[in-house]
């Protein structure tokens, strides 16, 4: 047996560096399993390891093994020290209302659809400056803020909130790696003022060019068409509705409302073939310069315009990166789409990003681009085989290409809702069940109407140009809200599902990484391992009782009916959470209620914490804790458990 498995591992030594990333992907993910932040000293680990290098260079297997902890020390040394840097940089903001004043760096909207600003460059009262960013979401109306401008208010301002349940989404671990300090709200009124006098930034001209294009996008399209082609365009959504927003959410087409991987590949491969097309019709041009080349740069440089137009969020950024890497090969005449140069991509983002890692947007990127482009590489000769037929008739050929493109278009968006699907579930409990057919429906109107005529009108502004191109898009952005509006509507579009526990998956991440990352038929046990971790969903415990951080929302699960019953002054932020979370329904009638631990055996204290059993739990200590009975016997799980002592929640 060992025979056979370093057979299988020695015919695959041309796959052996896809696993780069993996390993050192493994070292980020252990340093956010601590439960503490650890000895500075730790990140020169890698440091240490070097000398075993050579030390063992005659020894490959050890020699290997050395190799592989280096790179996973490396990972845990570059979040560490970027963690470090970011908690040196600015404290977090102490709770109370003060008088701010600052440079408005984002623009988005909150959970309830209400606008939301980042505060960078602040002064208080006395104009001593504030260290780092505030998030604040506003009270009162928009006054038709842009990125860039200059305003003043009074804002209540707290440290980000930890997870409002053990196992929760880390919201304060997200803002700490995003570079803001605080949490809040502005209950009055947010005034403009004068910027100070400085020559401008970068930020400031890529600002006003934003604002421009916006003006000139909602002054010739309708307005849910308008807010749209903002939110595709200048990265901004907070004009969309609220109606239109859960469309997309509920029809599984809410990715196409954030500039990512889709727009940037899409807008950078449309200028691309535009180049190459347009050289070739002009043959001095075509025999001198190589199109290859010249349209690469082209595409690299538009890449890098949307990207500043769409306001540089971090997704984008990463997108970004993906398309350089791409774009790099086809410049240095290497392969351009193989999963070689996803893993390349894949390890810079890493790099530059460590805390990518954890988040959704990396995960269900990759896993989608890698299962896609693993899948291509082992049918691809079929598909060339089924295209290249011997009919002589033009219609034939035809017919096989159109067969092949809606064929394709199906499969790939199975295959990357398969490959996204556990990712999905964990981070956002919902099941699209329709998404597959928004995804084909939309897809010619994303592909062939929306995102090109996007680059015709961003080519076309400078020139004055613009209307026609734009109201193209506009035309296909009334059709693609059309039919997010009908999928959304059909009989069950949505569900909900239980989150799996994080070690689930990991082993599900892992087992589609063995499936797609190996060549050999050993790869099929990496189904193995995806089984088992979509089957821990089953074994997934409800809490018996859930109480919040402040002891003022309590929660009992009903365990005739899986329900949870929430006592009075419950907090709507909570309810929609931990219902999501369990994929549960709320109980109403509170005299139907079943549970060993209540009422009596768990009693909240508001303001302090919690009693259980006469012993009391301090909020401060526990920030939340569900609370299991088994056969008698009581088990506490507690948030600052989860969560342990780091930088982003001390």
């Amino acid at each position: 047996m060992w025979s056979e498995l370093k057979s299988c591992f020695l015919y695959e030594r041309t796959r052996w560096f896809l696993w780069v990333p993996v390993f050192f992907a493994a070292g980020i993910g252990v340093y956010f399993a601590l439960p503490s932040e650890p000895p500075l000293w730790t990140a020169a680990a890698p440091f240490a390891l070097l000398p075993l290098l050579w030390l063992f260079r005659r020894r490959p297997v050890v020699r290997g093994v050395v190799l592989l902890l280096l790179l996973a020390t490396a990972g845990f040394a570059d979040v560490q020290l970027k963690s470090f840097c970011l908690s040196r940089k600015a404290p977090p903001a102490e709770d109370g209302k003060l008088y701010l004043r600052g440079r408005i760096d984002r623009l988005d909207t909150n959970y309830r659809g209400r606008p939301r600003i980042v505060l960078g460059e602040m002064y208080d009262f006395e104009d001593n400056p504030v260290a780092g960013r505030y998030r604040l979401s506003m009270i009162h109306r928009d006054p038709g803020l842009e990125v860039g401008d200059c305003v003043e208010m009074v804002a209540a301002v707290s440290p980000p909130f930890p997870p409002s349940l053990a196992d929760g989404y880390q919201f304060d671990r997200r803002l700490f790696f995003d570079g803001i300090t605080g949490t809040g709200y502005i209950p009055s009124e947010v005034l403009p003022v004068k910027c100070p006098d400085s020559s401008p930034r970068l930020a400031d001209r890529a600002a006003a060019l934003r604002r421009s294009i916006v003006e000139r996008i909602y002054n010739i399209l309708p307005p849910d068409e308008a807010a749209v082609a903002v939110a595709i365009v200048a990265g901004d959504q907070t004009k969309i509705s609220r109606p239109l927003i859960d469309a997309y959410r509920n029809s599984g087409l809410a990715h196409f409302l954030s500039i990512s991987g889709l727009h940037m590949s899409m807008l950078a491969g449309l200028m691309f073939f535009l180049v190459r097309m347009v050289m070739a019709l002009i043959p001095p041009l075509s025999l001198r310069y190589n199109s290859k080349k010249v349209a690469a740069v082209l595409a690299i440089f538009i890449g890098a315009v949307y990207l500043v137009i769409s306001g540089a969020a971090i997704p984008a950024q990463r997108a970004f990166i993906m398309t350089l890497v791409v774009l790099l090969a086809v410049l240095f005449e290497r392969q351009a789409i193989s999963v070689r140069t996803l893993t390349w991509a894949a390890l810079i983002v890493l790099v530059v990003t460590p805390e990518a890692l954890v988040g959704a947007s990396f995960q269900m990127s990759f896993a989608a681009v890698f299962a896609l482009v693993a899948f291509y590489e082992k049918y691809a000769g079929r598909l060339n085989r089924f295209l290249s037929g011997e009919e002589v008739s033009l219609p034939a050929k035809i017919g096989r290409g159109l067969f092949a493109y809606f064929a394709g278009t199906v499969i790939a968006d199975l295959v990357a809702s398969v490959a996204t699907l556990p990712f999905g579930i964990y981070h956002f409990n919902q099941l699209d069940y329709y998404s597959s057919l928004t995804n084909l429906l939309s897809g010619p109107l994303i592909g062939f109407v929306i995102m090109p005529f996007v680059l015709v009108f961003l080519l076309a502004m400078p020139f004055g140009l613009e209307w026609l191109p734009l109201k193209i898009v506009g035309f296909g952005l009334s059709l693609t809200n059309r039919l997010t509006v009908w999928v959304a509507s059909l009989p069950h579009a949505t569900g909900g599902a239980v989150s799996m526990p994080v070690w689930a998956l990991v082993l599900i991440s892992l087992g589609g990484l063995w499936l797609c990352l190996w060549r050999g038929s050993w790869r099929i046990w990496g189904t193995a391992a995806v089984v088992v971790g979509m089957l821990a969903m089953a074994a997934v415990d409800k809490p018996d009782i859930i109480v919040d951080r402040q002891g003022k929302t309590m929660v009992v699960l009903n365990r005739r009916n899986g329900k949870y019953f929430f006592l009075p002054g419950a907090s709507r932020w909570n309810k929609q959470n931990w219902l999501s979370k369990y994929a549960a329904e709320e109980e109403k009638n509170r005299r139907d209620i079943y549970n060993p631990l209540y009422p009596g055996r768990v009693e909240p204290v508001p303001g302090r914490g919690v009693l259980v059993d006469g012993r009391f739990f301090d909020r401060n200590e526990t920030l939340g804790a569900g609370f299991y009975e088994r056969d008698g016997h009581l088990r506490m799980e507690t948030v600052r458990g989860y969560i342990g002592r780091r930088p982003w929640n001390r």
